[in-house]
């Protein structure tokens, strides 16, 4: 069968004349089940990058939503160094996953995200899922430990007869 949606359309103008015109438009209604799976789009932090602080959380963008009941704590991990899984919080918004690591990362360290796809991984909306494992890493900020010192103060320290009008004025070693 086909099928089709009529629109009638009549327009009257300010002097009482009209006009009717109508048109059909059909619909593809044989689209077919979804079959596509699910594809990451983009990841947060970038793989490979560097310098990340040690705060951030860890996101991938899918190009279709996903499966709320599918993304748990064993389809999608954060790992550190030595393999260790960190653990953290998960949420799912439509297209999007993100988790929240329960601490913060320890620095100068490289971390890898892992989304697993086949049977037992993400799958999308339709129950396609994502076809291999997916993963990437980033490298957290340096550690700093060396404490800020003071390089020089004006006005100097025991100075006299200062106005209270000048402005004080330090500076670090570092920001």
């Amino acid at each position: 069968a086909t099928y089709y949606w009529l629109i009638k359309l009549t327009v009257t103008d300010a002097a009482g004349l009209s006009s009717i015109d109508s048109s059909k438009i059909f619909p593809d209604c044989n689209a077919g089940p979804d079959l596509t799976p699910p594809i990451v789009s983009s990841v947060l932090p970038m793989n490979g990058a560097t310098g990340i602080n040690k705060g951030t959380t860890v996101a991938a963008i899918f190009n279709e939503a996903i499966d709320t009941s599918t993304v748990t704590s064993s389809t999608f991990q954060l790992k550190d160094a030595g393999n260790n899984i960190v653990p953290g919080a998960i949420q799912i918004l439509s297209n999007q996953i993100t988790l929240t690591p329960s601490g913060i990362l320890t620095g100068s360290t490289v971390y890898t995200a892992i989304i697993k796809g086949g049977l037992s991984g993400i799958k999308d909306s339709a129950g396609n899922a994502l076809l291999n494992d997916y993963s990437w890493s980033f490298t957290t900020a340096v550690i700093d430990n060396t404490a800020p010192g003071i390089r020089s103060v004006s006005p100097l320290s025991g100075a006299v007869g200062v106005s209270t009008a000048t402005a004080i004025i330090a500076n670090f070693s570092e920001a």
